[in-house]
């Protein structure tokens, strides 16, 4: 039986959720950690972990254990339009959302949250305008339960019923849409790839296509598209942009000769930006995708979604000790805005400009020679340098003609 009454109630059991589970438990509060899938589940991603979703784990005490189950990568090539690829350097790494997600949900119940499923919110308790719980109910069944609150956390993702529920929803339509597929390598296919590969084909942009190794052969092949790009998509679905970019795109159609499918197609739709919903009111925090934590241009918000579980995880925890909770849901805000805003406005913006072929050509170019862009574009993977130095008007100036 769940309990009545928890310190925390954490809905959604994904990167961001578990985080901040595993935070607050580790504080010693009682946290609910509830979701609506058993685990391990699927979960439509790219799978790869850049620099800041490593730094994440490795804060929460998790790198090892996460490492020794993905592939580790040294390398991240960028294809532009025309073809000309960028290589950047760092410490990556690549593993299925079911097999990492499910080992943040373990290490919060290791930490002592309580999880429980398959729960779904279909209410929000409330008092005097403040969140302070939630009804919960069997996803497709009748038996629900009201769970009391001091804190409730968000990270439900893109699924907008949730937003609206808890009165925090902006935008219902998504920002973008993803699919991939899994296929198994042979052997000699596999070892051509080391890097993870990133494509803005002509024949898809300004979509984009990936193909990201995983452990064991098992590739992550997938395309995204951006319903808010300055120039809308040429091409609408997904099934067709997937096909248009393994036959078009040369490297995918190497790998797709030489291997076999493990899944069907699966899509889901995306949050971006920061933007979308509202990041907290009296008593709730949102995090994650469900707060628009995932980058423009890029797609990726693994990083992102676990650093703002540990955000709001820390500033719950000290609301919590204090016994005041009041200043909670503005403290968050103006800690996410600092730590991410400028980001995430940077990403959109090369979206934005980046949609142009031939603009994204030429920064590829000037790149591909080093310099100033090499470095910009460096600096903006590893999170060294404003990103607002290279996309501006200025920034992309000067890297044209540095």
């Amino acid at each position: 039986m769940l309990p009545l009454a928890t310190d925390v109630l954490v809905i959604g059991a994904g990167p961001a959720g578990s985080a901040a589970a595993c935070v607050l438990s580790r504080a010693g509060w009682r946290v609910l950690l509830v979701d609506r899938h058993a685990f391990p589940r699927d979960k439509v991603c790219g799978d790869a972990l850049i620099p800041d979703a490593l730094a994440a784990l490795g804060r929460l005490g998790l790198t090892d254990r996460v490492l020794a189950r993905a592939l580790r990568l040294r390398h991240l090539r960028i294809y532009a339009p025309d073809g000309t690829p960028v290589t950047l350097d760092g410490e990556f790494a690549c593993l299925p959302r079911r097999a990492l997600d499910d080992e943040l949900r373990r290490a919060a119940v290791e930490a002592g949250a309580r999880f429980e499923t398959p729960w779904t919110p279909i209410d929000a308790r409330q008092d005097g305008g403040a969140i302070v719980g939630a009804r919960l109910r069997e996803p497709g069944g009748t038996r629900a339960i009201d769970v009391a609150a001091r804190v409730t956390i968000l990270a439900t993702g893109a699924a907008v019923p949730p937003l609206e529920i808890f009165g925090v929803c902006e935008r219902r339509t998504s920002s973008a849409m993803a699919a991939r597929v899994y296929y198994q390598a042979d052997r000699e296919a596999a070892a051509t790839f080391d890097h993870l590969c990133m494509s803005f084909d002509r024949a898809i942009a300004p979509g984009y296509g990936w193909i990201f190794p995983g452990p064991d052969g098992v590739f992550n092949v997938g395309v995204g598209l951006f319903a808010d790009a300055r120039r809308p998509p040429r091409e609408g679905n997904l099934r067709t942009l997937l096909e248009t970019f393994v036959t078009s795109f040369q490297p995918a159609a190497d790998l797709v000769a030489r291997s076999r499918p493990l899944t069907p197609l699966k899509g889901a739709p995306l949050r971006t930006a920061m933007t979308g919903a509202r990041l907290a009111r009296p008593g709730l925090l949102v995090i994650g995708e469900a707060a628009g934590l995932t980058y423009s241009f890029s797609g990726e918000g693994i990083g992102k979604a676990m650093e703002s579980g540990i955000v709001a995880a820390d500033l719950a925890s000290a609301a919590l000790a204090s016994g005041d909770l009041s200043p909670l849901p503005e403290l968050y805000r103006a800690e996410l805005t600092r730590l991410f805003a400028a980001r995430f406005r940077a990403y959109k913006t090369a979206q934005d400009w980046l949609s142009s072929p031939i603009l994204a050509n030429l920064v590829a170019r000037r790149a591909r020679r080093g310099g100033y862009a090499h470095e910009q574009l460096q600096g903006l993977l590893m999170e060294t340098t404003d990103p607002r130095a290279l996309f501006s008007v200025t920034g992309l100036l000067r890297a044209l003609v540095s």
